[in-house]
């Protein structure tokens, strides 16, 4: 299993460097990219035990790099989205908000103008992180393993969810999140070995992420409006996404409490490896 993954590594951060090239900062091809890297930091995760803690920081680190640099091109454009969205949800009236709108995509032009300059540290980061791989010691990978990074995942997530059950910290929600998004690669990755092709856990988890994913866009939306200027605008949307906020973390906390429920040995046994 160990080649496979190597093989799944390569694609992934090859197919991040091909959306970027020619310095592209278009919403969609770095949404992409951005994408392309989680995948491949989710291929680490089941990799792990074989690369050695080391090499997996070294290699990490170049990844979250590169999706940082990235971040706030990304960050900037959702904002614009998000704002939208917001609007059609809340009912308000568009025409209301223009000076907000236009303000908003001033910031994710002038993010755009500033991540050209980030393109070719990312490319060198991406382009240092797949040359590393024909090296990753993985061979002697196999089903063992894999179940026991499953299974950690999993316990990992569950250990956060009870922790984002006794606390309102923002950054615990957002770590949550990102622990949704890593076993539903995982489970992509490994779907042959669950009974139905994973399927069904793979879709549960996939609304749990969109939800999360909904309120952390929603979280820099309101932040940017609070930092903003006040205006009538303003002071109207931003009692809305509070409001809201709490109602969608209800909702993905709800959810991950239902998906969450079984011990980690006994959802990693559902393998068939």
């Amino acid at each position: 299993m160990g080649e496979e993954l190597k093989v799944l590594a390569s694609l992934q951060i090859g197919a991040a460097m091909q959306e970027l090239a020619g310095n592209n900062v278009s919403p969609e091809p770095v949404h992409k990219a951005r994408t392309y890297i989680k995948k491949a930091r989710a291929v680490i995760q089941l990799a792990a035990p074989g690369l050695g803690g080391l090499r997996r920081r070294e290699v990490t680190a170049l990844l979250r790099d590169a999706s940082l640099r990235l971040a706030p091109i990304r960050d900037s454009e959702v904002q614009v989205r998000m704002l939208d969205t917001a609007l059609e949800t809340e009912e308000m009236q568009p025409e209301d908000f223009v000076q907000i709108r236009a303000g908003l995509a001033d910031i994710a032009k002038q993010s755009r103008i500033n991540g050209v300059r980030q393109i070719p540290r990312v490319l060198a980061s991406l382009s240092e992180a797949v040359s590393s791989i024909p090296g990753w010691p993985l061979e002697p990978l196999g089903p063992k393993e894999i179940r026991r990074r499953v299974r950690r995942i999993y316990r990992r997530g569950r250990s956060t969810l009870d922790l984002c059950r006794v606390s309102q910290d923002q950054d615990t929600f957002h770590l949550f999140r990102k622990q949704i998004k890593q076993l539903w690669y995982a489970l992509r990755i490994t779907c042959r070995f669950w009974p139905a092709d994973g399927e069904p856990l793979i879709g549960e988890l996939e609304l749990l992420g969109e939800l999360a994913g909904r309120e952390r866009d929603l979280s820099l939306l309101l932040m940017t409006l609070r930092h903003g200027p006040r205006n009538r605008g303003s002071l109207a949307l931003i009692p809305a996404l509070e409001t809201r906020l709490p109602e969608l973390k209800l909702a993905v906390l709800t959810g991950a409490g239902r998906f969450y429920e079984e011990r980690p040995k006994v959802f990693a046994e559902k393998m068939r490896i």
